[in-house]
């Protein structure tokens, strides 16, 4: 394909929908997972117990801040390796390259390492129905990093997790064709764009009418 037909088709190609709703203040909930807790279903119980506390009319989502931590076991997803796609010997290995494959995901390969690991990062999102989208990258004891989609782990020492919402948006995953997983879709909570238009209009008539009354107090004292 010669460079012009490249440049036209990129002309013609059609732009993503990007949909941004405008959020209200984030909350940081903050919590620590205990050696021998396993990863996923704690995260899943923090996120819904945060979510519970709160009314669905304010907020329904959920989202990693931030996290640090050791495991000593774990279970990741890996982006588009396929059995057919692997270049090195796994079989049983429990190195760090390798892992121990057990299973596949709509042709994504399932490894786990029994062995200890640094969080060096986990980032994610929560939904009030209870589906969660989450990647971890973690480091062995020689430095080497791996990453993917979480499936589980086992706590080694501590995780201390932050977990954050956002007034006003909710969080729900609908099925995509093109990918053929249930995709986040960010939704403005209707009841949140109202009552913060409301609390707006507000708080402006109360500073106008305060203006009007300390105006008036100094013209009295002339």
């Amino acid at each position: 394909m010669s460079g012009d037909d490249t440049r036209a088709n990129e002309a013609t190609r059609q732009p993503s929908l990007l949909v941004v709703p405008p959020s209200g203040p984030v909350t940081a909930h903050a919590l620590r997972l205990h050696p021998g807790e396993s990863l996923m279903p704690s995260l899943r119980s923090a996120a819904d117990v945060i979510l519970a506390r709160i009314p669905p009319e304010k907020c329904s989502s959920a989202f990693v801040l931030t996290a640090v931590g050791s495991l000593k076991d774990a279970t990741l997803r890996l982006a588009n390796a396929s059995r057919k796609d692997l270049k090195t010997d796994i079989g049983t290995s429990t190195n760090t390259s390798g892992g121990e494959r057990f299973g596949e995901a709509k042709g994504n390969d399932i490894r786990r390492w029994r062995q200890r690991f640094e969080i060096v990062s986990l980032v994610g999102t929560f939904s009030r129905d209870g589906g969660c989208h989450l990647h971890i990258s973690l480091s062995d004891a020689e430095g080497k990093t791996i990453g993917g989609h979480l499936i589980d782990g086992d706590v080694f020492t501590t995780v201390e997790i932050v977990l954050g919402t956002a007034d006003g948006i909710s969080f729900v995953r609908e099925h995509d064709d093109a990918t053929g997983y249930r995709e986040l879709v960010p939704l403005q909570l209707p009841a949140y764009s109202t009552g913060t238009w409301y609390q707006w209009g507000k708080q402006i008539a109360t500073t106008f009418l305060l203006g009007i009354a300390v105006g008036s107090i100094m013209q009295l004292r002339k």
